[in-house]
């Protein structure tokens, strides 16, 4: 499949903000800012790329997807244990309970390695939506995403976004199915504008990046540009929806100017490394500065956005091609034997 630019550099943004928000509150306002919309992205993306598969069986779509997305949950998973182990030294009870955590597909706030919870989540939405798009009709689609968010952010007693209570994130995949649907929606209407070389795409592109980057910095300094319209019960249900959009659309924006950037490209190429690397990569590097007598991560907002950058950098250089060569490796002896 041919890449898309705009997507992969949209992607590194995405792993970035990732990165730079899991470095908690040294970051400033940028973390309940970040919070907004730095999950929902990806799923956005991942509903962008759904839209250029091509039509396959279910069985065969299964295999692919355990493949791509839940075989590196185990693989990231089993990583990240060792080195717990390695690290904390830790006893029988918190190895069996590590297990178990994998097992239960790394919910969401219960898995030791924070990020992983997303692989899982991502793969059984991938599983859901298969059936979603034997609908064709986009419209059906997109309703039938925001019936799933309304259900799941007004029905349950509980919020499955943050704390899921099913296996393998599935009320998550539930919740945050909408943006996996919207990204499929627009998709090709948005390569179809982007595509084109004229004013009309350059004004488009203008307007989102501009009203898109007024709404994000009053909404950074606390100024909710939709607050008028909460009064409306339908706005107030769709409200984190629709203020997500607002700044998924805007980074799309972003992610198209810097699209020619061949870093940023590869980067976001391995977003999902990156994404099973980062519990791996912050360990590591916490544990080197400890022995040189460095504090980390920084307690200042520039200071973490450099921090988050060396750690990507690091992986991207260092810890990915290490372990492509394990794996090459490993394929090698058993193809052997």
């Amino acid at each position: 499949m041919k890449r898309i630019e705009w997507i992969d550099v949209c992607k590194f943004i995405g792993i970035f903000i990732i990165y730079f928000w899991h470095l908690g509150e040294g970051i400033g306002r940028s973390y309940q800012f970040i919070l907004i919309y730095h999950v929902p992205l990806f799923f956005f993306l991942s509903g962008c790329t759904e839209s250029l598969q091509s039509e396959i069986s279910f069985s065969d779509y299964v295999k692919k997807k355990a493949k791509t997305i839940l075989l590196p949950f185990f693989v990231f998973a089993l990583l990240s244990m060792l080195l717990v182990i390695c690290y904390e030294r830790c006893g029988g009870a918190l190895i069996l309970l590590m297990v178990k955590q994998i097992l239960m597909g790394g919910m969401r706030n219960r898995i030791f390695a924070y990020s992983l919870w997303f692989l899982t989540c991502l793969f059984v939405m991938s599983l859901l939506f298969f059936f979603l798009k034997k609908g064709k009709r986009r419209s059906l689609i997109f309703l039938t995403g925001a019936v799933l968010y309304v259900i799941t952010a007004r029905v349950l007693p509980y919020k499955p976004n943050l704390f899921p209570m099913l296996p393998y994130n599935a009320d998550c995949a539930l919740y945050y199915m909408i943006f996996y649907c919207t990204g499929y929606c627009l998709f090709p209407k948005m390569q179809e504008l982007l595509q084109e070389e004229g004013k009309s795409r350059n004004i488009v592109l203008a307007a989102v990046g501009i009203l898109g980057g007024v709404y994000a910095v009053c909404l950074f300094f606390g100024k909710d540009g939709l607050a008028a319209l909460l009064r409306l019960p339908v706005i107030r249900i769709f409200h984190p929806y629709l203020s997500a959009m607002i700044l998924i659309l805007w980074n799309t924006a972003l992610a198209f100017f810097l699209q020619k950037s061949g870093l940023l490209q590869k980067l976001g190429r391995e977003s999902l490394y990156l994404c099973g690397n980062e519990f791996i990569v912050k360990t590591v590097a916490a544990a080197g500065a400890s022995c040189l007598g460095i504090a980390v991560p920084p307690d200042r907002p520039v200071f973490c956005a450099v921090y988050a950058a060396v750690l990507l950098l690091a992986a991207h250089f260092v810890l990915i091609p290490l372990e492509k060569r394990i794996a090459g490796l490993l394929r090698f002896f058993l193809n052997i034997f």
